[in-house]
């Protein structure tokens, strides 16, 4: 990947995340509807009753916003994408270690796709909820956090041993 695309999928992250979190157009928009909304997509696992309670309290003005904020969602997920490649790439100069992590991200930001496909059809039929559907979107919500773990945990792991091996150096 070139280094103009690693730095606009970087700068692409850190202003999707700005916008999300900080702006009327992320949470805090939604969250104007019900207050004590929380994403569905940042849990680690939920039910049919939790999508169907979400959807209700943030009512139709919520939904609305919640359909919007998905959208933005798909180019946050392509940002973040190259910016877990980007970090994996500083990080590891094992090419097989490099192609398993790349293999992690891409599942990752595959499964972010599918489970926002999946919210947003789901927000357009509601009020009716497919129980089926939802547990489906609350599994795939679960693997793409796996996914994201393995990728923290590599990296953490590699960063101790540059760190350690730095150490080692100078000693």
């Amino acid at each position: 990947m070139t280094s103009i695309v690693k730095v606009i999928g970087v700068l692409g992250f850190v202003i999707c995340l700005l916008v999300m979190y900080t702006t009327n157009h992320g949470i805090r928009g939604i969250q104007k509807f019900d207050p004590s909304f929380r994403l569905l997509d940042m849990r680690f696992h939920y039910n049919s009753e939790i999508v169907k309670h979400t959807f209700k309290q943030i009512s139709e003005g919520g939904r609305i916003a919640y359909k919007k904020y998905l959208l933005l969602d798909f180019i946050f997920i392509g940002c973040f994408l190259i910016t877990m490649i980007t970090v994996s790439d500083i990080l590891f100069l094992s090419q097989p270690i490099k192609a398993t992590l790349y293999i992690v991200c891409v599942l990752r930001a595959l499964l972010d796709i599918f489970e926002n496909i999946l919210l947003l059809y789901m927000l357009g039929q509601y009020p009716e909820i497919n129980d089926s559907l939802a547990t489906i979107c609350s599994w795939i919500t679960t693997f793409k956090f796996i996914m994201l773990y393995i990728w923290f945990t590599s990296i953490a792991i590699q960063t101790v041993i540059l760190g350690v091996n730095s150490v080692k150096r100078y000693l």
